[in-house]
């Protein structure tokens, strides 16, 4: 046996010594890999059970209306089983129809899921279109302006809707009438009215429009009414008159209108003038050919009432109150409301004296 202090021997007992510890760090090392591999693979395990089992339960109804402003999101939730929203997509686009996806994002513990929902913009609301009157009745050779009777025609969401003349079926947005109304032939005639709003809702309206036959007024030289008496005098002041006329330049037309609030048409201008110096003449131009006194035109005095046939033929269509030096006030039409106009600008463009009435 060789003793310890041989060199030969100790290099033999440090040698085992160094390859029994390189072992037992191989080892070390080992068992520490697989500890570090059990470890992470038990917490992706447990990060995986809790990320299977965050859940969001939405609502069956997954639609929103068009144009919904400031839409909340959480309105979509049924209940949240497993989990904690943190958040969500707040601006949700309802201004366009269509399909949006919705994203929320739930928490539990240190895992985050993304849960996403798809949910439909739809609009389901028609295009509204009001009108004055469901039936409007005119004498035979009457005009009449259709548009007038409308009062609007809207979507609630993007506003008034413009009239169109022609359109197609690709067309959107407009509202368009249809009819075969002839004011020169009496009869009952009906006029309809269809909207199309942007998103291709249709609404459609109507109403009816009767032309009863005009009355037949005996012709003379100056005036269809025998009673012409060129002497009377009126039975109002009628520079008040005048001046009462005057007042109301610039207020709007409208069919069927007798008064500052709804607005004037012809025969309702003259008609509300007139009441407000206590004289209840007739409403309609058929009804004030009968009132009063006929003068002739060369009598004519500030305050007369001027009735026209826009035909030239023999039946009032139009009203007007004379104000002096050729001059009348009347509401004309839809563009131009209550305005003055040339006495013989008229009758030479626009229409014929059938009558002239002293109040």
């Amino acid at each position: 046996m060789k003793k310890m202090n041989d060199p030969l021997s100790f290099k033999r007992v440090l040698r085992s010594i160094i390859v029994k510890n390189k072992k037992m760090t191989i080892f070390m090392v080992l068992i520490l890999i697989f500890s570090l591999i059990t470890c992470n693979y038990y917490e992706k395990e447990r990060k995986n059970d809790i990320f299977n089992k965050l859940a969001i339960n939405f609502k069956e109804v997954k639609a929103i209306e068009y144009g919904t402003p400031n839409y909340d999101p959480m309105d979509l939730i049924d209940n949240v089983p497993k989990g904690e929203i943190i958040s969500y997509t707040e601006d949700v686009d309802t201004n366009s129809i269509g399909p949006k996806e919705v994203s929320f994002v739930v928490k539990e513990e240190d895992v985050y899921k993304v849960v996403n929902v798809e949910v439909e913009v739809v609009d389901t609301k028609k295009p509204d279109i009001e009108i004055q009157e469901d039936n409007i009745e005119i004498e035979e050779g009457n005009e009449l302006n259709i548009n007038d009777n409308i009062k609007q025609v809207f979507d609630q969401v993007d506003g008034d809707l413009d009239y169109k003349e022609d359109n197609t079926d690709d067309d959107y947005e407009y509202y368009t009438v249809t009819t075969d109304l002839n004011t020169e032939v009496a009869g009952n005639y009906e006029v309809n009215i269809k909207a199309v709003d942007k998103n291709g809702n249709v609404s459609e309206k109507k109403f009816s429009v009767n032309v009863v036959p005009k009355p037949v007024i005996e012709d003379t030289t100056n005036n269809p009414v025998s009673d012409v008496n060129n002497n009377v005098s009126s039975s109002v002041d009628t520079s008040s008159v005048v001046n009462a006329a005057k007042s109301f330049i610039g207020y709007n037309y409208t069919y069927g209108g007798a008064s500052p609030e709804t607005g004037f048409d012809c025969s309702g201008f003259v008609h509300y003038i007139y009441g407000l110096f206590g004289k209840n003449i007739g409403r309609s131009t058929t009804d004030i050919i009968y009132d009063g006194v006929g003068i002739s035109k060369d009598s004519m005095q500030p305050g007369d009432i001027i009735l026209w046939d826009t035909s030239f033929g023999n039946t009032p269509s139009h009203a007007s109150l004379y104000v002096g030096n050729d001059t009348m006030i009347h509401a004309a039409n839809s563009n131009d409301g209550v305005i003055y106009s040339s006495v013989s600008n008229w009758e030479m463009y626009a229409g014929r004296i059938v009558s002239i009435r002293r109040i």
